[in-house]
């Protein structure tokens, strides 16, 4: 999950353009030239309430349109030369799971159900799969206002919100790890729950972190590259090459919520496992 700018398009000035394009007749024309007003409003509306799906009403468009539009999304033409942008904009990690090479774009508003923002800059964020594993989710209990979170609009992705939970048996011989939230009294869990349910864990962050957890365990500086290779240290040595680890990859990733980031905030807030890496790293130097 990360907090990202919104690139600079003119979306009213690429529906003028689409609006007089006769050469659409089969999608858009002249459906859009006579409804372009009512889109430019939902448009509007959209960023007046921060992408907030509990408070955007879907505009009154005719079927043709909508399907029109769902057209030009999948087949764009020539005028909106912006999609490439949009998926080239967050390189490093994945604004919606915190994932690693997003690939794709996403809709916050499903283009399924919502075909007026199809097309709407401010509705397409760069993803990974887990555009495909999230699926239509939206929003949640109208109770709490639990929702998708929105990469341009909430400025919470800026903090920390997720670790994970590790925790071993049998004299470290067994561990299980979930994911878990720095902060379950934060204002906005509902929020942050509903979208760590349907789109992190969706797009395996889960098996990433205990695919990690087994590299560790063979040999720890393979996974936390700040620690040095051939030198044993303390366990308080250990951890300040997990913090550095983790300043890092914020810092290349630009988030706190990348999953690597995630990995090293759990094993330095769960029991005991600072100590058992440091025992793990020091044991490599000798069997090697």
């Amino acid at each position: 999950m990360k907090k990202i700018n919104v690139i600079q398009v003119n979306d009213e000035r690429h529906l003028d353009t689409l609006a007089d394009n006769t050469l659409l007749n089969d999608t858009s024309y002249p459906e859009l030239r006579i409804e372009k007003q009512v889109l430019i409003q939902a448009y509007r509306d959209y960023v007046a309430q921060n992408g907030n799906p509990w408070s955007i009403q879907q505009p009154n468009i005719s079927n043709k349109l909508k399907s029109g539009l769902l057209s030009h999304y999948s087949s764009p033409p020539d005028s909106i030369n912006f999609l490439d942008r949009i998926t080239k904009s967050s390189p490093e990690v994945c604004p919606m799971c915190g994932g690693f090479k997003p690939f794709t774009r996403d809709h916050i508003l499903p283009k399924a159900e919502h075909q007026a923002w199809a097309i709407f800059s401010k509705n397409l964020v760069p993803a990974c799969d887990c555009n495909l594993k999230r699926g239509s989710a939206l929003k949640g209990d109208p109770a709490t206002g639990a929702r998708i979170l929105h990469p341009y609009f909430d400025n919470i992705l800026l903090q920390r919100l997720l670790s994970c939970e590790i925790t071993h048996r049998n004299n470290y011989s067994r561990f299980s790890l979930k994911i878990s939230y720095v902060d379950p009294n934060h204002p906005d869990i509902a929020s942050i729950k509903y979208h760590t349910r349907h789109v992190v864990i969706k797009s395996g962050v889960e098996e990433w972190l205990k695919g990690q957890l087994s590299k560790l365990k063979e040999r720890p500086s393979n996974v936390i590259q700040t620690l040095p290779r051939k030198k044993a240290l303390s366990e308080d040595r250990v951890r300040e090459a997990i913090e550095d680890c983790l300043d890092r990859i914020d810092e290349l990733t630009g988030t706190p919520n990348n999953w690597l980031s995630i990995f090293c905030h759990g094993l330095l807030n769960s029991a005991g496992i600072s100590s058992w890496v440091t025992d793990m790293h020091n044991q490599t130097l000798v069997l090697r």
